[in-house]
């Protein structure tokens, strides 16, 4: 019996160590799965926004080019009536003027929007 007893030491011991490998083989597994889940994850993210940047960029480069298509008919239109300098400065003035509006009406709507706080009270005021 106690031969026994001491043949059962020995096996306990050896499960035991080999219990503790299975769990770092275990874990190990589940970090490297885990590291490639993360990479395939950031690559779908990635692939994604490049498809969705493309569907915006490529139909702005053709609508771009055909804007300055169109400026570029418009000046030679205007070159029968004015001279080219004036054609040219009269398409110019009227992108710089229709922008400087642009770029006024963002500045007052941003202004009216940092001077009212979340709720959509004006500071300073009584409620």
């Amino acid at each position: 019996m106690v031969a026994a007893q001491g043949n059962a030491a020995p096996e306990i011991e050896a499960s035991a160590t080999e219990a503790v490998e299975r769990v770092l083989d275990a874990g190990q597994r589940l970090v490297t799965e885990g590291i490639d889940l993360a990479r395939l994850d950031a690559q779908v993210a990635l692939t994604e926004r490049l498809g969705r940047g493309a569907r915006i960029v490529i139909p702005a480069l053709f609508a771009f080019g055909g804007w300055w298509i169109l400026m570029a008919a418009v000046t030679a239109l205007l070159n029968d009536y004015v001279t080219t300098a004036s054609s040219l400065g009269i398409v110019g003035g009227a992108h710089v003027l229709v922008g400087g509006g642009l770029a006024v009406a963002a500045a007052r709507r941003a202004r009216a929007a940092s001077r009212t706080d979340i709720s959509g009270a004006r500071p300073g005021a009584r409620q």
